[in-house]
């Protein structure tokens, strides 16, 4: 599709293409109503004109129009222009779970079970109407700065029923989220809970259940391999949601919970037992747990109980309450000691090698393991200030380089480096130090955002020519006093140069604060003054230029 940046669509003004991953998907003012939306453009079947795919769309927004969720984007409605086919939604402030995910990894137990009961009363509602979503997957949810939940994508998908503008073309990326029933049949409303499955798996784990390969191995998989448990990858999830998460990724249909309405009863539950503080053995034998569900109690009752009069076997005695009771005391104090911290030099040895690797989940966890040592009065907490903001530097980069950036969760700071970083990889190094010069002079080098000023200041040094600096404050300030002297445009690039050396390379030493504000105020005089050269210059070579025309003529 054409660059549609600034132009008139129909009603709708577009501003600005919404996210690298967001096909077709743009920031739009509805200029009448000066209301802000997002603005999805559809692709058309070749078999179809625009005409008829505009009367199929405005049936289908006419149903979407009546859906009321505070989960759900809302749908304001649908339009065409020069062949176009577009649908107009709620724009919603926040970014991606998708965005989210690749910056942080993975997420705590507690959000996740509130993301997922968001997710799953959403997807209840689109059921209770007789609709499903067919394609729920983290780049359809959008998280706000609140956190809370907005499911997007939404289209009018009936069960075994296709859709006007449906294709058959997956990439593997979303199809790590189809049910194993989607890749031969239509979706139902258990393929939504089995993608909330897969997205749960993921949000707890960082990680997919099945290895993407191809679409066929894929499909295999999903259908004849049960999914690992999220047990197996991380030590904290609670059991119940452990399980919740196993049968929800069941290949069978009717294994599955019995409906999104189940899943999100399941989390509301899952939040009361935990803000009530009961113990695991106590919540386990509650009257109601996502475990309970589908168990024989009969049979658990004989796994606790003998039948009176029977003598007790040695078999017998490891069915006894107290000998249960006795495992799990054991089995809590073993999980006790694994999730134990480990020593502060333990600590600093993990993380200087996590950072130093080059996974960025490793440096997404040393940042998590060293805030608490950082917090503290420890004679360690600088080493593990220093440590941590490595991590955020190499991670500020990664994030860079991905092309992830959003504007509300996301502070200028890292925006202002992501379009620095964004000069520099399109090859256009001059504004890239400009960019990377203002981002020294204006962020504090030891406040919370110096993994900005020391990457920013990094790379100004890369792309500058190497001038090597005197190691006295006095000789520096001389340099210092020498620029300031410049009068040409070469002696003033020259002079601005190492006036901006000076300045970046000694900021955020205490010794040196005395040259790093005389440098700095030396730089903008400069500067200044530069601007002044060229422009006379200009106006020099016009009038030279009029001066030569008149003489021809």
């Amino acid at each position: 599709m054409a660059k549609l940046e600034n132009t008139q669509v129909g009603p709708f003004l577009i501003v600005k293409r919404l996210g690298r991953s967001r096909n077709g998907v743009y920031h739009a003012i509805q200029t009448e109503q000066n209301r802000d939306v997002a603005l999805k453009f559809l692709p058309i079947p070749k078999q179809m004109d625009w005409e008829t795919a505009l009367q199929k769309i405005q049936v289908e927004v006419r149903e979407l129009q009546k859906l009321r969720h505070p989960n759900l984007v809302k749908v304001y409605g649908a339009g065409a222009d020069a062949g176009k086919v577009f649908l107009a939604s709620a724009l919603i402030q926040g970014e991606s779970l998708a965005v989210l995910l690749s910056r942080r990894g993975r997420l705590t137990p507690d959000l996740v079970v509130e993301f997922g009961r968001q997710i799953s009363d959403a997807l209840s509602c689109l059921h209770d109407r007789g609709l499903i979503h067919g394609a729920v997957k983290p780049g359809n949810i959008l998280v706000t700065a609140g956190e809370k939940v907005k499911l997007a994508g939404l289209r009018f998908n009936q069960p075994s029923r296709r859709r006007w503008d449906e294709t058959k073309h997956r990439d593997l990326d979303s199809a790590a989220y189809l049910a194993p029933e989607q890749f031969t049949q239509g979706a139902c409303a258990k393929s939504d809970v089995y993608a909330l499955g897969v997205i749960l798996f993921e949000m707890l784990t960082g990680k997919l259940p099945y290895e993407l390969d191809t679409l066929g191995r894929l499909a295999k998989r999903k259908k004849t391999q049960a999914a690992p448990s999220v047990s197996q990858h991380i030590m904290n999830c609670p059991v119940w949601l452990d399980a919740l998460v196993t049968r929800m990724l069941h290949p069978g249909e009717k294994q599955r919970p019995y409906s999104a309405r189940e899943v999100a009863l399941a989390f509301e539950e899952i939040k009361k037992n935990d803000a009530s503080g009961k113990t695991v053995a106590a919540q386990i034998g509650g009257t109601f747990n996502p475990l309970n569900q589908g168990i024989d109690k009969t049979s658990a009752k004989n796994l606790l109980e003998t039948e009176a009069g029977d003598s007790i076997s040695m078999s017998g005695i490891f069915q006894t309450v107290p000998f249960l009771l006795l495992a799990l005391a054991s089995i809590v104090g073993l999980a006790i000691w694994l999730a134990m911290p480990p020593s502060r030099e333990a600590l600093i040895a993990k993380t200087q090698r996590q950072v130093q690797s080059d996974l960025p989940g490793q440096w997404r966890e040393a940042s998590v393991l060293l805030k608490p040592l950082m917090a503290s009065d420890d004679p360690l907490a600088g080493q593990a200030e220093t440590i941590y903001y490595q991590a955020r530097q190499k991670m500020l980069v990664d994030l860079a380089r991905r092309g992830v950036s959003n504007s509300i969760l996301q502070s200028t700071e890292v925006q202002k480096f992501t379009a620095a970083f964004d000069s520099e990889s399109a090859g256009d190094t001059e504004t890239a130090k400009v960019e990377y010069l203002r981002l020294t002079q204006s962020v504090d080098p030891n406040g919370d955002q110096r993994h900005v000023f020391m990457e920013a200041k990094k790379r100004f040094n890369e792309l500058s020519q190497k001038i090597r600096l005197p190691d006295s404050p006095d000789e520096l300030l001389q340099w210092v006093v020498n620029a300031g002297k410049a009068r040409t445009l070469e002696e003033l690039e020259l002079a601005e140069r190492c006036l901006a050396a000076i300045f970046v390379n000694s900021s955020g030493d205490a010794n040196l604060s005395k040259v790093v504000q005389a440098a700095g105020h030396q730089l903008k005089v400069v500067q200044r003054r530069k601007e002044a050269v060229v422009n006379y210059n200009q106006i020099q070579s016009r009038e030279d230029s009029q001066t030569l025309d008149s003489v021809g003529d």
